[in-house]
């Protein structure tokens, strides 16, 4: 009798255990042949509709093109006007222009840095935008010109990109319709990183991003079936302080089995960072080009030979207006706006930002420019 009692509760722990593993979110692994993806013929149509793709998927640009705030929401935009705005501000026209202003904007993005979107404190000279033919985005020549063709169209204009040759790269991605996966499974830890752009949110081999919340450390707050499903779920639960939908909630149907455990098993093994106990200090800015640079004063002015021409010229500027003026249209730069320049295009915070010192240091060498 209690033989049977034993085999009796067994079988019930069985059971239930079964149905909770039910309950966890499941990846089936990918059991299909890899398929070599040949950009030999592909059309102008075929291009664009990569091009869509990527922008949405390899390329992460919806990561932060969207509308949140944290880049212009490009898929939301009359992209005719905003191209020709752009090109205005910068010199060119026509399609061909549009081509080389995104592809230098993807390739060197702190070039055409949006007003507003640039890094805090660099007076939109630096933007946080990732270069991406470089880890862990990784676009080739085909990829950027498919994804300048998207942008082109969805502009009204007819490409200007080359259509790939079978010479060229094959690309990572198959073309919509496709089956299957088109890579096999990653097995090196960080190729399976890069290859689904963890470091571009996550402050991953050094990629010092922060549009995720840090990792280090992750198992002494998570345990293996939380993080799983907060790879495979992540707008479930939102770290403080971090916005919702940031994250793809695409990853269990792109991920194989194999790749989402590698990476688990990488994530739950990261020691937590080591904090310096005393903040590095560079000591206070002591002349004026210190504070010419730590607040971008020559992102916009041509100072200490910039040659920038966003903002008015301030050689002279004594002539014009008297110190106290000078300090009053730095803290309040949209109080009255100089002749021919826009609004909202300096900082309203140098007031709050400055120190006494700073802002003492500044004027004096505005106040000694000579016409």
């Amino acid at each position: 009798m209690t033989f049977l009692r034993v085999i009796g509760f067994s079988l019930a722990l069985l059971c239930f255990y079964a149905i909770f593993a039910h309950t966890l979110p499941q990846v089936e692994p990918d059991l299909s042949e890899p398929i070599e993806v040949s950009t030999d013929g592909l059309d102008m149509a075929g291009m664009i509709s990569l091009g869509e793709d990527l922008f949405s998927g390899k390329g992460t640009c919806t990561l932060c093109h969207n509308g949140m705030g944290r880049a212009p929401d490009t898929l939301e935009m009359d992209l005719a006007v905003t191209f020709a705005d752009r090109l205005e501000a910068v010199g060119g026209e026509g399609p061909a222009a549009v081509e080389d202003y995104i592809r230098i904007s993807m390739l060197e993005p702190s070039a055409y840095v949006v007003a507003g979107f640039g890094k805090k404190g660099t007076n939109d000279t630096v933007s946080p935008m990732p270069v991406v033919d470089a880890a862990p985005i990784e676009l080739n020549t085909v990829e950027m010109n498919a994804v300048i063709a998207f942008l082109q169209d969805r502009a009204g204009m007819e490409p200007t990109v080359p259509l790939p040759t079978a010479e060229d790269t094959p690309v990572d991605e198959a073309p919509v319709g496709g089956e299957g996966m088109v890579e096999a499974p990653e097995t090196d830890i960080i190729a399976a990183l890069d290859k689904f752009s963890c470091s571009a949110c996550h402050d991953l081999n050094g990629s010092g991003a922060d549009l995720g919340p840090p990792l280090g450390g992750i198992s002494a707050r998570m345990d293996r079936t939380a993080l799983m499903g907060a790879i495979l779920d992540p707008n479930s639960q939102i770290a403080e302080g971090y916005d919702e939908g940031l994250m793809p909630d695409t990853l269990g149907e792109d991920m194989h089995a194999s790749e989402l455990l590698l990476i688990i098993d990488h994530l739950l093994n990261l020691p937590e960072p080591v904090l310096s106990e005393e903040p590095e200090d560079d000591g206070p800015i002591t002349d004026a080009a210190g504070v010419i640079d730590e607040y971008g004063c020559a992102g916009c002015h041509d100072l200490e030979g910039s040659e920038a021409d966003l903002g008015p010229k301030l050689n002279g500027i004594s002539a014009r207006m008297d110190r106290e003026a000078l300090k009053a249209s730095i803290i309040d730069p949209n109080a009255e706006i100089t002749e021919g320049y826009e609004a909202d295009m300096m900082p309203d915070y140098f007031g709050d930002d400055m120190s006494e010192g700073e802002m003492t240091l500044l004027l004096d060498y505005l106040m000694k420019l000579p016409e």
